[in-house]
């Protein structure tokens, strides 16, 4: 799957994006899981949902929806207006 990291993540990952090919990544939930060992500064702001939001194939989630080995994956800080 890809991953995508826009704004002060990806600051914090030090990426754009990346590839993560790991069949055990079935959900979100397991995504967060790696994502927190491969990026521990990342792991405070993804146990709190509404600190980063997250789009599968382009579609915003909060809940823990299934993903498959295509799918993109991205991570946004929340948006804010002004």
């Amino acid at each position: 799957m890809i991953i995508k990291y826009f704004a002060w993540i990806k600051n914090i990952t030090e990426i754009e994006e990346e590839i993560i090919n790991d069949v055990k990544i079935t959900d979100i939930n397991k995504l967060k899981k790696v994502l927190s060992k491969r990026y521990p500064k990342l792991k405070k702001y993804l146990q709190k949902n509404e600190m980063i939001q997250i789009a599968i194939n382009l579609k915003y989630t909060r809940d823990n929806k299934p993903i498959k080995p295509k799918d993109e994956i991205a991570l946004f800080p929340p948006v804010s207006g002004g």
